[in-house]
């Protein structure tokens, strides 16, 4: 089950060879005396400066002291302390922020570690990081009959990494159409 703090509604039904039919629907708790989590940003753009907060949620009945430790990855520098202490009451939420600077475009992962005297937890977050720049795109269609030549030009400040080139082949009109058709048909998610 997730491990938000919620009510899960439990539903069960049951039929006996006899035909005989049954059902009952009840309540699970989710619940974590002690966890933490990272609110990140939608996304972060190369060279950004930030500093991100951690929440510590102790709900245990007695205070405890915490060990926070950031993973180090080569995505980001760290502009302070890679592990902090906190000291958190019972019922009690504290943040604790971790400045780093980006340096790495692409998708990759902050990992935290709490580590505590009573409970310990951990908890990893993907995050986007665009490169630092203005995104170009240009479209070319052509009919497709013996042979075709398009010429593409990657302008010279281009950023090292980022230059993709997709090129798609659709056998008739209608093929175009069934692609943007799944894309509208698609579930909704998020």
């Amino acid at each position: 089950m997730a491990d938000s703090i919620t009510t899960w509604r439990l539903t069960a039904l049951a039929s006996a060879q006899k035909g005989q039919l049954g059902s009952a629907t009840a309540g699970i708790r989710v619940f974590q005396d002690f966890f933490v989590d990272i609110d990140l940003p939608v996304y972060f753009t190369q060279g950004d400066e930030v500093s991100v907060p951690i929440a510590v949620y102790n709900y245990l009945p007695q205070a405890q002291t915490v060990q926070l430790t950031l993973t180090q990855e080569d995505w980001f520098e760290l502009l302070d302390e890679a592990e902090k202490e906190l000291f958190i009451e019972s019922d009690d939420v504290e943040v604790v922020y971790f400045r780093i600077r980006v340096v790495q475009f692409g998708t990759h992962s902050l990992t935290m570690t709490a580590l505590g005297e009573r409970m310990s937890d951990a908890i990893r977050r993907s995050i986007t990081v665009y490169p630092d720049g203005k995104q170009l795109e240009a479209t070319c269609s052509d009919r497709l009959e013996e042979s075709v030549e398009k010429t593409v030009t990657i302008p010279a400040e281009a950023i090292n990494g980022t230059a993709n080139i997709t090129c798609k082949i659709y056998p008739g009109v209608l093929s175009q159409v069934v692609e943007g058709l799944e894309k509208l048909l698609r579930l909704p998610h998020g």
